[in-house]
């Protein structure tokens, strides 16, 4: 599967996995700290941690900020992943992906691409 998506910011995503799109789409939702007067070879962390596209909790962090930002949630139950199928799962997949389907159409995914074909 190929999923390219652009947000009204006009960031642009490609992901092979739904949830690894809504993986991305939930790390660009925060704006990243800026670091005042940065120093010359120094490592900096910034931007907030998010946890594995197949992580028990993903799904509820990406419903909580859908919430935040809209007031409002995606008409569907939370699936959780089964940790032994490989990313979490068909039905995993398939929620993840009518979340994205569900973002293009009420919240800022603008534009969204999906293809059988990597």
């Amino acid at each position: 599967m190929r999923i390219e998506y652009t947000c009204e910011d006009g960031s642009q995503t490609l992901a092979k996995w739904p949830s690894m799109a809504l993986q991305h789409w939930l790390g660009r939702s925060r704006p990243t700290p800026q670091i005042g007067n940065p120093e010359p070879f120094k490592l900096y962390v910034v931007g907030p941690p998010v946890p594995s596209d197949d992580h028990k909790i993903f799904l509820t962090l990406v419903c909580a900020e859908i919430e935040r930002r809209w007031n409002k949630t995606p008409p569907f139950e939370i699936e959780p992943p089964i940790p032994r199928k490989k990313h979490g799962g068909k039905k995993y997949q398939d929620r993840c992906l009518e979340i994205l389907q569900w973002l293009h159409a009420e919240g800022d995914i603008t534009k969204l691409e999906i293809s059988s074909h990597s």
